[in-house]
């Protein structure tokens, strides 16, 4: 009976040494995931053209003076696209308003 008490005993020892390691090990990947949620996130980086600043001083894009109310143009009747191009003479507010309440747009 003494041999079977400390075959039973070793047995007993060994489950314990495997519940610990299995708990060690839980509370270590535990440890891992939580100190991840402590790291900083990586920084996007820029580009220079958002950091430049564009400044045009008044031109456009097109390297023309940026206006809202231009002068009508004269069109030309050789040119094909020539009404595409101009600048039409628009309605003033009132006659806008006029037109739009007379049900004509």
């Amino acid at each position: 009976p003494l041999l079977q008490n400390t075959r039973l005993d070793l047995i007993a020892q060994l489950f314990a040494r495997v519940a610990m390691f299995k708990l060690l090990l839980a509370l270590f990947a535990i440890m891992v995931a939580s100190s991840s949620a402590l790291v900083a996130p990586a920084v996007k980086m820029q580009s220079r053209v958002s950091r430049t600043a564009i400044r045009m001083d008044g031109k456009g894009f097109g390297g023309g003076e940026a206006t809202r109310d231009p002068e009508p143009t004269d069109i030309d009747p050789n040119d094909p696209k020539g009404k595409q191009k101009a600048i039409h003479k628009a309605d003033s507010f009132e006659e806008y308003m006029k037109k739009r309440a007379a049900g004509n747009k």
